[in-house]
């Protein structure tokens, strides 16, 4: 069975596009403090609310606990960010790649036009392609098996995507699905594209190098 987890803080917007796409199934929203209409759009929608973890990392991994514990050894996981909207024909792409049996990750489209949008676009798809290193927006399918042989998410505020998919690619081959995540992309236009790019180019570069996670988050917003 596949089990949707997202991490959400005042993601009533992201989610009442991103619900109505999930319809029929398992979902889990971890949120981590909201007080907008987060929490009553998720339970009114069916989903199962895991509530009290603080920090993205933290949270996906109060998801897949939950998900764990009423759930089935064989379950697949699906981590989704808020913001994330679904093609039309992602369970067809999804339950495919479940039956191979490999974690997989989304393929990125921002959600704009113009030759700003293209860039970034293809920015993204030449860091997954040379370094290997899809981010958090860009989904993560994985079995429960592998996750739990991993160790899962580690409770990081920051980069828990960069360091999970690390040891994924130890224990096993993570490829793009044949498919697009669109994804909000208005904090980068609102930074400015340049600098929000090389901001986030450079705490990856002081990440690697063995920055804390605490330092790094005073330039993250």
């Amino acid at each position: 069975m596949l089990v949707i987890i997202i991490p959400t803080y005042q993601a009533e917007s992201g989610l009442s596009r991103l619900l109505p796409q999930l319809a029929g199934e398992r979902v889990i929203v971890s949120d981590s403090g909201s007080v907008d209409g987060t929490l009553m759009y998720a339970a009114r929608a069916g989903a199962c609310l895991a509530v009290g973890a603080k920090g993205r990392g933290a949270q996906l991994k109060l998801g897949a606990a939950l998900a764990a514990l009423s759930g089935d050894p064989g379950d697949w996981f699906l981590f989704l960010h808020a913001d994330s909207q679904l093609p039309d024909n992602w369970r067809d792409a999804v339950s495919a790649a479940m039956a191979q049996d490999h974690p997989r990750y989304f393929r990125f489209k921002a959600d704009a036009s113009g030759p700003a949008a293209t860039f970034m676009n293809r920015m993204v798809a030449l860091r997954c392609w040379a370094l290997r290193l899809p981010y958090g927006d860009q989904g993560l399918l994985v079995s429960r098996a592998l996750y739990e042989q991993v160790g899962g998410h580690a409770k990081m505020a920051l980069f828990e995507d960069v360091e999970l998919n690390g040891r994924l690619k130890k224990a096993s081959r993570l490829r793009p699905l044949p498919i697009f995540l669109t994804t909000d992309v208005s904090k980068h236009w609102q930074d400015g594209l340049w600098r929000r790019g090389v901001r986030n180019l450079g705490l990856l570069i002081k990440y690697k190098r063995g920055a804390t996670v605490e330092d790094l988050l005073e330039a993250y917003t």
